[in-house]
């Protein structure tokens, strides 16, 4: 927990866990590039550096031995051109104070999970209050904070080949994963004009993908506009319903788009097809949507990992690496409270060439 003394009084606001659990039932930020192409987490304790290039895939098969032999240990492959390359480090911290302001949603969440007391109509909160809500929202800030910065490291891992961080103090960090050339690809018109062949530009990126990343495709990622113009094409709904024993003219059915989370529009030759329209605000006030508005690809990949290297902090000995390491500081020149959370990620591809497309397929 964090400790305040305001004016001799001492304070005792929630665990990080209570706050961590308070978080995670308050709808955070949209994390679905994470959870559905890097949910597998590993933690390199004691690392600050991270595996990339031809990463192991295959499963070891076991021994074969006679029923009287000893037990055999397992022989792995020796895993070749792998570099190893600095994660980067985030510390974003956060102002602990009460505001005039109290966000309803917040409170009325604290008061369900009895973080804070439910008064009667007019009593105002107490002091103690006023700080749980304090360390809540400033808790809630980071973690959002730093789920928004992962998850757009995800998106551009995964459809750029590439992740690039900035950094406030420092160089930022690079990590290109070296994808093909070939699996950057937009069509010669757009299929929201004229004499657009959508189903023949989908075909040659289905066979750049398997030419260099040897999977075919599993998702295809898009924007509703982008879908709109595809699922209109009259040689696409031909080639795919041509085989069908119905009266069907079109492969999927119709929709207004523009939804905010990730959309399973239909499934076509074992690819499932996404629409996407969320955005995100960035530091400098403008918004970007996580799929270019003109943007389609096609994804093979889904186990991809996200590492998490270890948090260098004094409070951390044992050089565990974690999600997020939060801890409170208090400083009295200036006077304030922070809130901090220091944590390494890195989302890693499995396969450098695990997808191909690029934007240019609708007009802007």
């Amino acid at each position: 927990m964090a400790t305040f003394n305001i004016e001799d009084v001492q304070i005792d606001t929630a665990s990080f866990e209570e706050l961590g659990a308070v978080y995670d039932l308050s709808k955070p930020v949209d994390t679905f590039f994470r959870d559905r192409y890097f949910g597998n987490p590993i933690y390199l304790n004691g690392e600050d550096k991270v595996p990339v290039g031809d990463i192991k895939t295959y499963i070891p098969l076991a021994p074969a031995v006679l029923p009287t032999a000893q037990g055999r240990v397992i022989k792995d492959k020796v895993q070749l051109n792998v570099d190893y390359i600095p994660a980067p480090y985030f510390k974003p911290a956060c102002v602990v104070e009460p505001l005039s302001k109290i966000d309803a949603k917040m409170q009325k969440l604290l008061q369900n999970m009895r973080v804070i007391a439910t008064n009667a109509i007019g009593t105002p909160p107490t002091m103690q209050d006023e700080w749980e809500m304090a360390a809540a929202v400033s808790y809630w800030t980071i973690r959002q904070s730093l789920a928004a910065r992962v998850t757009m490291m995800c998106r551009d891992a995964l459809l750029y080949g590439k992740v690039v961080v900035q950094g406030d103090d420092n160089a930022g960090v690079t990590v290109n994963f070296g994808r093909h050339a070939d699996l950057t690809f937009s069509p010669l018109i757009a299929w929201d004009q004229p004499g657009a062949t959508p189903y023949q530009d989908i075909r040659k990126i289905v066979k750049n993908l398997v030419k260099h990343g040897k999977r075919r495709p599993v998702d295809a990622q898009m924007s509703s506009r982008v879908f709109d113009a595809m699922s209109d094409d009259k040689e696409f709904n031909e080639k795919f319903t041509a085989s069908k024993d119905t009266n069907a003219t079109r492969v999927f059915d119709g929709g207004f788009g523009g939804e905010t989370t990730a959309t399973l529009r239909g499934t076509v030759d074992g690819i499932n097809f996404w629409t996407y329209d969320a955005e995100f605000e960035k530091e400098d006030g403008t918004s970007e949507l996580m799929i270019p508005e003109d943007g389609f690809w096609l994804i093979s990949e889904l186990d991809n990992p996200l590492y998490y290297c270890m948090i260098k902090h004094r409070k951390n000995p044992a050089k565990l690496a974690m999600e997020l390491m939060p801890y409170h500081v208090f400083s009295d020149d200036p006077s304030v409270d922070k809130f901090i959370a220091d944590s390494s990620p890195l989302p890693v591809t499995i396969n450098k060439n695990g997808a191909a497309g690029g934007t240019g397929f609708i007009t802007l």
